[in-house]
């Protein structure tokens, strides 16, 4: 691209092309550059070295050389190539079978002398059109040639910043470090009292929870004891204990008089003291308080079909009321009655005070006084470990963008951190330099990644002219997704096109002032417009 710019380039200082151009005589189809080969008062030698012939069979209609060359200007030799002057344009090569075929190839028409076609030379047009463009093109050259060098100068100066950066950064993370253990061992001075407080605490809450746990135990063998004791006697006794199957020992069903005696500790009673120490223990698992009153079921659901055939059973009618007010009171009652008063308790679910004893309770101002102090040392200390990763972040990440390759003079460093995108009439595409490349459906759906930061591609001598980004998302039974974004010349940075030229491999044209070269002065005598 550079190349060919250049020679246009240099095509531009000849001003209006061929105006000035001198006629050179030499046999009809040569160039300017090979008319020395073509000498009137020698043999003839074919350019190949494959033969040599006398001058008159230059140009006789007949194919005398392999390649072609000692019939520039007629179509004998399938391979011969036709000069094309164009004075004021471009000059070009035709395959010389194009010579006379009653189609004008060359802007002079000089390739139809003998056919009876009249060209008419467009050249001139040519050359003005041409030269427009080639302006247009400079000029862009040229502003994006003055816009890479700010490029460059911005980045030489942001690559020392950044530098700069990294050392100030690890001199603060050095102190920080220093900071962080300080606040560590702090907070583990810290927390060492809230410990043993908490401990206190926790110890002095786990006994009193036995305490009322056994207190709990012992009401309740208390209230057992009463509910067993049938006569008031104070005495437990072997046919009070057999009313309750539940403590059937050998799943019979019954509890016979020797179970009955070897519960109460092979004695015929026990006294309320007995009970507890012996009795209440064996027990207690199986036995089920008289005061825990059965959920009674629920009352079937009676149908429409069930109610209408009860009507007609005269015999399942409850009796008529003379009060003709009943149904009202009893309506008056029911509108009385709230939802608490139809609520059944379940045995099992804790009461308020229940569930409230369970709570541990809250800690004395002193044990307070020791874990807020802790507390706030650990929020110290955790403020400074962030601050500690935050910085080694921002060290790595400066890091890792000095160590990109942004062209020889960090002309493309600008595009860092930067992203670009093309919309089609399906996609969005997104390409973000020395980062990844993406394409998103506009009609809804998932992003796919079209390949991440690889290398640059671009040719030997040419280097920088291609990135490569590749292991993007894999194809249905294909590869992974890869994409060669090609740089051109401009003076804006800006994604011009996609295309996919083969399944899964995509290719961007990407346009920035940094792909700019300095514009050559070239000697227009070298070339053979004259």
């Amino acid at each position: 691209m550079e190349a060919l710019l250049q020679l246009l380039l240099s095509l531009l200082v000849l001003g209006d092309w061929g105006a000035a151009a001198v006629e050179v005589t030499r046999p009809r189809g040569v160039s300017l550059s090979n008319r020395h080969f073509y000498d009137e008062t020698k043999p003839f030698t074919c350019l190949d070295g494959s033969a040599t012939i006398v001058f008159d069979r230059v140009n006789d209609d007949y194919c005398d050389c392999a390649d072609g060359s000692d019939e520039p200007g007629t179509p004998a030799c399938p391979n011969g190539k036709f000069h094309c002057t164009n004075a004021g344009y471009r000059p070009q090569y035709i395959p010389s079978s194009r010579v006379n075929d009653g189609i004008c190839d060359c802007c002079d028409g000089t390739d139809e002398f003998n056919s009876g076609v009249v060209c008419e030379n467009t050249c001139k047009e040519k050359g003005r059109k041409a030269r427009e463009t080639l302006q247009q093109l400079a000029e862009v050259s040229r502003e994006g040639f003055r816009l890479k060098q700010e490029l460059i100068e911005g980045a030489s100066k942001g690559r020392e910043e950044k530098r700069g950066k990294v050392t100030e950064l690890q001199q603060s993370k050095a102190s920080l470090e220093e900071q962080v253990e300080l606040l560590k061992a702090k907070k583990e001075a810290a927390e060492k009292p809230e410990q043993e407080a908490k401990s206190v605490h926790q110890k002095a809450w786990d006994e009193l929870k036995e305490v009322q746990k056994a207190e709990k135990e012992q009401a309740r063998g208390t209230e057992a004891f009463a509910e067993l004791d049938d006569d008031e006697d104070g005495m437990i006794s072997v046919s009070e204990l057999q009313s309750h199957l539940e403590l059937d020992e050998n799943g019979d069903g019954a509890l016979s008089e020797d179970e009955a005696q070897a519960l109460l500790g092979g004695i015929d009673q026990a006294d309320v003291t007995i009970f507890h120490d012996k009795v209440w223990p064996a027990i207690k698992d199986k036995y089920k308080s008289e005061s825990v009153a059965e959920i009674p079921p629920p009352p079937l659901e009676v149908t429409d079909e069930e109610d209408s055939d009860s009507h007609l059973d005269s015999e399942s009618e409850p009796p008529p009321h003379d009060d003709e007010d009943y149904d009202d009171e009893e309506d008056d009652d029911d509108e009385d009655a709230t939802e608490e008063d139809h609520k059944v308790p379940h045995p099992k679910q804790p009461t308020e005070q229940e569930a409230g004893e369970d709570k541990m309770p809250p800690y004395d101002e002193a044990t307070q006084a020791l874990i807020d102090e802790a507390q706030k040392a650990r929020d110290e200390y955790e403020e400074a470990v962030r601050s500690l990763k935050d910085m080694e972040d921002s060290i790595r990440n400066l890091e890792k963008e000095i160590s990109f390759d942004f062209g020889p003079q960090g002309e493309f460093s600008y595009l860092y951190g930067q992203c670009y995108e093309l919309s089609t009439n399906e996609y969005v595409y997104r390409l973000c330099p020395f980062n990844r490349v993406s394409q998103k459906p506009k009609n809804g759906g998932s992003e796919t990644n079209l390949g991440t930061w690889g290398f640059w591609a671009g040719p030997e001598d040419d280097k920088f002219s291609v990135m490569k980004y590749e292991h993007g998302t894999g194809c249905w039974q294909g590869p992974s997704r890869s994409t060669n974004v090609k740089l051109s010349c401009g003076k804006e940075t800006v994604v011009t096109s996609t295309t996919e030229p083969s399944r899964c491999e995509y290719l961007m044209e990407f346009f920035t002032p940094s792909a700019c070269m300095e514009p050559q002065e070239v000697d227009p005598s070298d070339h053979d417009e004259l």
